[in-house]
């Protein structure tokens, strides 16, 4: 049971090391696709939390691939989870940094910039949508994601007052 979920973490997060384009960040809706629709390894709300914890956390925001691989098959998953989601990526991008340089002036180095922009800010935006969805169960939930957003996209409030005031409301049972 333990190794065929350890083979699983191993396969999802290798395949989606390669197209996480932006940063792990990029497929959080395929993770929650899996994990949750799946393979039934968290509910929609342990989904959540976990993304959560994952980047309140210092350090890289692919915390959350070894947060699913515990949640999944313990420490080993973790491991299993975290190696797959970078080694693939790490070793690919190895070889395309060599490579990269030699391309500067071709017309293909603008081309594949330009291309990959676009798709790296629809992951993104994937990404929050399936949060959004994972989290906010009713309407004050999502009136708070929205004011959360709006106040990050037009003010300068520092994000940890607005994830403190957020937390709070939360503590108080108002979300």
């Amino acid at each position: 049971m333990n190794g065929d979920r350890l083979a699983r973490l191993a396969v999802l997060f290798g395949s989606l090391s390669l197209v996480s384009f932006g940063g792990g960040n990029t497929v959080v809706p395929a993770m929650h696709h899996e994990a949750v629709t799946s393979q039934h390894w968290l509910t929609d709300r342990q989904f959540a939390d976990l993304f959560a914890l994952a980047q309140a956390a210092p350090g890289p925001s692919s915390l959350i691939v070894a947060l699913i691989g515990f949640a999944a098959a313990g420490i080993a998953g973790a491991v299993v989870a975290t190696l797959a989601m970078l080694a693939p990526s790490c070793t690919v991008m190895f070889g395309t940094c060599r490579a990269w340089d030699r391309l500067r002036a071709s017309p293909w180095h603008t081309a594949i910039e330009r291309g990959l922009a676009p798709v790296t800010v629809g992951l993104v935006f994937a990404t929050a949508l399936t949060i959004t969805r994972a989290a906010d169960h009713g309407p004050a939930g999502y009136a708070l994601t929205a004011l959360a957003t709006l106040l990050l996209v037009r003010t300068s409030v520092s994000p940890l007052i607005v994830m403190a005031a957020a937390a709070a409301l939360g503590l108080l049972g108002l979300v």
